[in-house]
């Protein structure tokens, strides 16, 4: 009797000083995720800057689709609270950077290495909840020179 006593005090001790480990790493999963999208979108508005023609029609100017994927609460991933493309939600937006912020956790900003200037023209664009969120980064000619329109992308 002792011994399964013991074994469960044991259990529950091993338990509760690995779970900041696990929770750590469901942090660090998610964050992953996410810096591969922010990854992805500067890759995309470089190749856009550097290989297309900018161009004041939206109709026709060169445009990429980058899809960021928001992963659900799992034992493996944390939620997330957002994801802003261009600036902090409520902000002013026009930033080339993407804020986020791990549930329960503290706000993360990443510079996006773009060679032109991002623009959200609505203030900044906030992904919430969890799945496939695409954006859309289209290389537009202005009067100060080209720059990357980012807004959301909608399919069907």
């Amino acid at each position: 009797m002792i011994r399964v006593v013991l074994a469960a005090v044991l259990a529950v001790a091993v338990l509760g000083a690995s779970l900041p480990a696990v929770e750590d790493a469901r942090a660090d999963r998610t964050a992953t995720r996410v810096d591969t999208s922010v990854e992805r979108l500067s890759a995309a508005g470089s190749a856009l800057a550097y290989g297309s023609d900018a161009t004041s029609d939206a109709a026709v100017a060169p445009t990429r689709t980058v899809t960021f994927s928001l992963p659900s609460p799992t034992w493996t991933s944390a939620g997330i609270d957002y994801v802003a493309v261009g600036g902090q939600p409520g902000g002013q937006g026009n930033r080339s950077v993407v804020t986020y912020a791990v549930a329960g956790g503290t706000e993360i900003t990443r510079r996006l290495s773009l060679p032109v200037a991002l623009r959200t023209p609505n203030g900044p664009i906030v992904l919430r909840g969890y799945g496939d969120r695409p954006i859309s980064v289209a290389l537009r000619r202005t009067a100060d020179g080209p720059v990357l329109v980012a807004s959301r992308a909608y399919s069907g």
